[in-house]
């Protein structure tokens, strides 16, 4: 089982009861669980991020993946991590080793360095500061006529392109960035297409708020100009 939560692209975050449904099964089948926790702190809404690990009965079975690019910004230093039971960490470092090896090691003392000098405020502020810059882009697809499904945590939002000229999501977010100059994804690169031929993105675009404060401020403002 291979579980994203918060969710890149919707933003979706697991509630307790939700991942205690997904343990029953897991335990239920004998599954291992591959969590992808990348965007745990960026939490919105009174929202609360909860490792499916911490669930009774899942420790032994679940392997939590995560990083330090999205919470510190350092996407190019490419460092991650996970966390699993001592059973399995020799298979995993075996592979790690003959696929990459090592992350260059000032890197890693970089990282290392953020994890014991910065305060609690900087998780809680960086949660706070990206709330808002969710609120803001949100309420400016809104005005635009796309409108976006609210993210409960990560920084992506999923907004409604029907309206936008184009046979399928590449041709609308092509349509969009010509009109505009402003970039969003295809939803279509997230869904899979159907036995009939029929992919749900189609009528989606992903945007990313992930940005200075001026950039956004600049994209809504070419959103407000693009009244659909």
């Amino acid at each position: 089982m291979i579980l994203n939560s918060p969710s890149n692209p919707s933003g979706k975050v697991f509630s307790r009861s939700e991942l205690e449904a997904l343990a029953e099964v897991a335990i239920e089948f004998d599954l291992f669980v591959f969590t992808d926790e990348m965007y745990e702190c960026f939490i919105y809404d009174g929202a609360r991020h909860i490792s499916i690990a911490t669930i009774p009965g899942m420790a032994e079975r679940t392997i939590t993946i995560s990083g330090f690019s999205k919470t510190f910004s350092v996407t190019g230093w490419r460092l991650g991590y996970l966390a699993a039971s001592e059973r399995w960490l020799p298979a995993i470092g075996y592979f790690h080793d003959l696929i990459y090896i090592c992350a260059p090691s000032p890197l890693q003392y970089g990282a290392a360095a953020g994890l014991l000098q910065l305060p609690e405020s900087f998780y809680t502020e960086l949660a706070e500061e990206y709330e808002g810059k969710r609120d803001e882009i949100c309420a400016a697809l809104m005005r635009a006529g796309l409108t976006p499904s609210i993210p409960s945590g990560a920084y992506y939002v999923l907004a409604d392109s029907s309206r936008i000229p184009g046979a399928d999501a590449k041709q609308k977010a092509r349509r969009l960035l010509a009109d505009t100059g402003l970039a969003a994804v295809a939803g279509s690169a997230f869904f899979a297409t159907d036995a009939t031929g029929v992919n749900a993105g189609e009528n989606l675009l992903r945007f990313c708020f992930a940005k200075k404060q001026d950039e956004l401020t600049e994209a809504c403002r070419r959103l407000d100009a693009y009244r659909l």
